[in-house]
């Protein structure tokens, strides 16, 4: 028979509940507001996955602003690659979005929803201005408003370190 410890079944405390909500609610409003002020596609699911991560750990080393920006920056570079060579379909999809990994780790930048920014271009085959908007525009936005948050909310310290 299984014993569970109370801090187990335990509900967290209001405090560790409803800062996260709130900081990922106002990020993803942000980031929809950006879209629809510029047109550039900040809302764009591997953004909405960093910002909830930014809003439920803030602390965790693959959302940090150099993390963010390399590693969304080589997937993208990867996933134009691997159009130029097997042209946009699912197959160069997975192809990109699994070899997105090695330089991500060699850059010592691992951003785990890079992988869907390299599967987004092996799928689709953008053009070489996919690097700037989204990639760069809304790697940056979402790491400014991530940084906004931080200074706004109590115990939601972001970025931990820049670079």
């Amino acid at each position: 028979m299984t014993v569970l410890l109370k801090s187990q079944t335990a509900r967290p405390a209001w405090a560790k509940v409803a800062v996260p909500t709130i900081a990922g609610t106002t990020g993803l409003l942000a980031l929809a507001a950006l879209q629809a002020a510029t047109s550039a596609a900040m809302f764009a699911l591997p953004w909405v996955a960093a910002m909830g991560i930014i809003a439920i750990a803030p602390q965790a080393p693959f959302v940090q602003p150099r993390a963010m920006l390399l590693g969304q920056l080589s997937a993208g570079v990867v996933g134009l690659a691997a159009v130029a060579v097997l042209g946009p379909s699912l197959w160069t999809a997975a192809i990109a979005a699994g070899l997105t990994t090695a330089p991500m780790l060699l850059l010592k930048a691992p951003h785990p929803p890079a992988t869907a920014t390299a599967a987004i271009i092996g799928a689709s085959g953008p053009s070489v201005w996919f690097l700037l908007d989204p990639i760069l525009l809304a790697s940056a936005a979402t790491v400014l408003v991530g940084w906004a948050l931080g200074r706004v909310l109590p115990a939601h310290r972001y970025p931990t370190q820049w670079w």
